[in-house]
């Protein structure tokens, strides 16, 4: 998969181009980055074993499932060509979940860059108020916390350095010695959005009631009156969400406050997953058949997998970052009573 907009490597520097944000109230933005990294410790890992499960396209890269559709044969002897029902419900729209958990984890990786430094960020200036206090109790909680933020910064660092890592290793993707497969289409854009939940993904065969696309290899009676009746196979699919948009917005919103600059960044993201489909064959009659989809879908499943291993190591010292910043935030609040 060639990942048009990997910008992995601007994490880092974005935090040196532009100055932290001076908000009013440091314990409130704590409070919110907190809120915020909380939440992407538990969307990253459904983010990545999500990419993982997209490993089980393989089946539907088949030409039942992505291919040019069913051909039947009326009683007459004649062959229709059908539309492909399976992909029209059900194979394409997994195309789009793949490409949207590309985008989801661009996104979100932005996300903890930003919120992460800003939660330190912010820490420091609660710190030197707590300092400045002239309250005793406040100086003592000050103390208290500094003793932490030792390990929270450790922390930060190991997450950064991970993050960077992954950078690039899907720079090195985008490279002749990839290993990943370039999709065989020239229009698309990865974006945030939901993800189908492929366990429980069902196609239900319908009745063959469907209008033909063309006769096959161009063999067309004289009179349109020898078909009297339809007989493609018909059927709908039954697609349950994994509600990852919601989750992914709400953290690239928390960054945008911490790092307004990421907007045009994120931007692009934010307009969700596009693409434009393979053309199901050149012209009528089943001349040249263009595989393409077949490809697309089978190219997704192996880059998926491979996504996901990128994404893995991620997600144990993003977990150990949010623990500290919640211990630290539980520090506070007992100070305070």
């Amino acid at each position: 998969m060639q990942l048009r907009r990997i910008l992995f490597p601007l994490l880092p520097a974005l935090a040196l181009w532009c100055a932290p944000i001076a908000h009013a109230d440091p314990l409130s933005a704590m409070q919110a980055d907190a809120q915020a990294l909380n939440a992407m410790a538990q969307t990253w890992p459904q983010l990545q074993s999500a990419a993982q499960s997209y490993g089980q396209l393989a089946p539907y890269a088949s030409a039942m499932w992505a291919g040019p559709g069913p051909v039947v044969t009326t009683p007459w002897g004649y062959r229709e060509q059908c539309h492909n029902t399976r992909w029209d419900t059900t194979t394409q729209y997994l195309v789009t979940g793949g490409l949207n958990i590309g985008g989801d984890a661009e996104a979100e990786a932005y996300a903890i860059q930003a919120v992460a430094t800003d939660f330190q960020e912010q820490l420091s200036q609660y710190l030197v108020t707590l300092a400045q206090s002239g309250n005793p109790q406040e100086e003592a909680l000050a103390n208290e916390i500094l003793a932490q933020k030792g390990p929270l910064l450790q922390s930060l660092d190991t997450l950064t350095a991970l993050l960077n890592t992954t950078a690039n290793q899907l720079s090195d993707a985008m490279g002749p010695s990839t290993d990943l497969q370039p999709l065989p289409i020239s229009h698309w854009q990865a974006g945030i959005g939901d993800a189908p939940n492929l366990a429980q993904v069902r196609y239900l065969p319908g009745p063959n009631d469907g209008a033909p696309i063309g006769w096959y290899a161009g063999m067309a009676p004289s009179s349109i009156w020898i078909r009297l009746e339809d007989i493609c196979p018909t059927g709908t699919a039954s697609l349950p969400i994994l509600p990852l948009k919601a989750q992914v917005e709400q953290a690239v919103q928390q960054a945008l406050v911490d790092e307004p600059s990421l907007g045009q960044v994120v931007q692009p993201l934010e307009s969700g997953s596009t693409w434009t489909a393979p053309a199901i064959f050149y012209g009528f009659g089943g001349v040249a058949i263009h595989p393409a989809r077949e490809r697309l879908v089978a190219a997704l499943a192996a880059d998926e997998t491979g996504i996901a291993g990128y994404m893995a190591p991620i997600s144990g010292p993003l977990s150990q970052y949010n623990g500290e910043v919640q211990r630290i935030l539980q520090e506070v609040a007992s100070g305070d009573d």
